[in-house]
């Protein structure tokens, strides 16, 4: 992927940023709040849920490693997708690592893309929410890492409470992932989200602000 991402930026004070945090952490809503502060907020996730319902060649491969994973209007069958991947089992994690091969080599191209027109159009700031950020190797890309974590008592709350997700599952779904510590440990930025969204939009702001006062691009820990 280096050639896809060597050449996305326009000025040298540019910087693409990763957005990244575990299920429940409440990422996207801190980058609806960077939206809102004037700053190109890309979803890989979104990104590649439409090409997974979309891309011939990409619905093709599911299908051919998995069996038919698509619905009669020619979605993917996110259920039955969720239950191959989440849990503890060894096939659990070879099947997301399968899904991944398939998906993501095409997500990063659109999200090159679409990351070059923000620049070339002269954004300073472009961001990149992606929940397997590091996980798919893809932190290398990035100027700086912004990590959003929240208690695991928390995001068992909101998954709950947003998505009606029963606690024994969002656990098993928390614990399939990688651990928070270690994503903190790898962050640039870490921003903690256990309050309120008054609290996440200030704590957002302050870090807005905090990289807008850079000459270059954000501070960078040595890697």
């Amino acid at each position: 992927m280096n050639e896809i991402f060597a050449n996305i930026k326009t000025a040298p004070n540019q910087a693409f940023i990763g957005l990244t945090g575990g299920i429940g952490s409440g990422k996207s809503t801190i980058a609806a709040f960077i939206r809102e502060a004037g700053h190109p907020v890309l979803s890989a996730d979104d990104i590649g849920r439409d090409l997974t319902n979309t891309h011939p060649r990409v619905k093709a491969a599911i299908n051919e490693a998995f069996g038919e994973m698509y619905l009669p209007d020619g979605s993917l069958d996110r259920v039955k997708m969720a239950s191959l991947v989440f849990g503890d089992r060894p096939e659990h994690a070879q099947n997301l690592a399968r899904i991944n091969s398939i998906v993501h080599p095409f997500v990063w191209q659109e999200v090159a893309r679409q990351a070059k027109e923000q620049f070339q159009a002269g954004k300073r700031f472009v961001f990149n929410e992606s929940a397997l950020l590091f996980e798919t190797g893809a932190d290398r890309f990035y100027d700086a890492i912004l990590v959003v974590d929240a208690d695991e008592e928390v995001r068992v709350r909101r998954l709950a409470e947003g998505r009606n997700i029963p606690e024994d599952e969002a656990r098993r779904r928390i614990q399939a992932q990688m651990p928070a510590e270690e994503k903190k440990r790898r962050a640039d930025y870490v921003l903690a989200n256990n309050g309120s969204q008054a609290d996440a939009k200030a704590r957002t702001l302050l870090f807005l602000e905090q990289i807008e006062q850079t000459e270059g691009v954000p501070i960078r820990k040595t890697r």
